[in-house]
């Protein structure tokens, strides 16, 4: 499979921001990644985002994965040599500003 794909983990909230990324990540044309937003809520969570970012790093070894949501602020994803970028849900006061930063993840990602 190749395009982007947003895979989404969690409540309500993170299916709403996960739609709003994809619009924004489609405007920047970011076309050929993964956005993976997580979860932490429970050790369950993180358990299966971690184990999705491996699916998916192996399913498609060539697209950037980019990680977002509340696991990516934990150090609960030991994912760093899987993730291309991990963008923390605390550092941006809103999914609008986080999400203007898959532009700059786009631009890394094609070097």
């Amino acid at each position: 499979m190749s395009g982007l794909e947003i895979v989404t983990f969690g409540c309500r909230l993170n299916a709403y921001e996960s739609e709003a990324i994809r619009v924004r990540a489609r405007q920047a044309g970011l076309s050929n990644a993964v956005i993976v937003n997580t979860c932490a809520v429970t050790a369950e969570a993180v358990r299966q985002s971690r184990q999705a970012i491996r699916k998916l790093k192996r399913e498609r070894p060539d697209a950037p994965i980019i990680v977002t949501g509340c696991a990516a602020d934990a150090s609960a994803l030991d994912n760093s040599r899987t993730v291309s970028a991990a963008i923390a849900a605390t550092r941006f006061p809103s999914h609008i500003s986080r999400t203007e930063l898959i532009r700059d993840v786009r631009c890394s990602a094609d070097k």
